[in-house]
């Protein structure tokens, strides 16, 4: 498993490879399987093309899932080195970072009294955590599903 690189604390860039044969016309049937997998996820798709997808989360209760926490999301199918790689991209809800900064604060402020900041980084620390866990996880069940593409083409071609 790949660590994500941090770009700031609110964004990060998650990356593996897949097994998939290098196309220049595009990765249509890939991209469809991030789309689905972002449709059940409830992100609202933004921009759809052969190379790439972004969404948008929602804090709606009606669509609450592992898309919530995340501002923007994009998805990406680069080659590399000869080799196919997705790669996603993800903006964190600001709100997460902030209630683990105020947080921290009042504990610094108030040490002597230090556990009044202990909600405000449970909330908004564990949150951001399980944000970032959840999305790298999502990212490689994504890309576990793109490489079933290639098996179930081998399969279809042996019979």
């Amino acid at each position: 498993m790949i660590n994500p690189k941090i770009i700031s604390p609110f964004k990060y860039k998650f990356s593996t490879v897949i097994n998939r044969p290098i196309n220049e016309n595009g990765y249509a049937k890939e991209i469809q399987v991030v789309k689905e997998y972002i449709d059940e996820r409830k992100g609202n798709i933004i921009l759809k093309n052969n190379y790439e997808l972004t969404f948008r989360g929602s804090y709606s209760k009606w669509r609450g899932n592992i898309c919530s926490t995340v501002k923007t999301g994009r998805f990406i199918i680069d080659e590399k080195e000869g080799k196919l790689s997705l790669i996603y991209h993800i903006q964190i809800d600001s709100l997460l970072v902030y209630l683990t900064a105020i947080g921290l604060t009042i504990a610094i402020i108030f040490h002597q009294t230090w556990f009044i900041g202990m909600p405000f980084i449970w909330v908004g620390g564990m949150n951001w955590i399980t944000a970032l866990t959840r999305n790298n996880s999502m990212m490689y069940n994504i890309a576990f599903e793109i490489d079933k593409l290639s098996k179930d083409i081998n399969q279809e071609s042996l019979t």
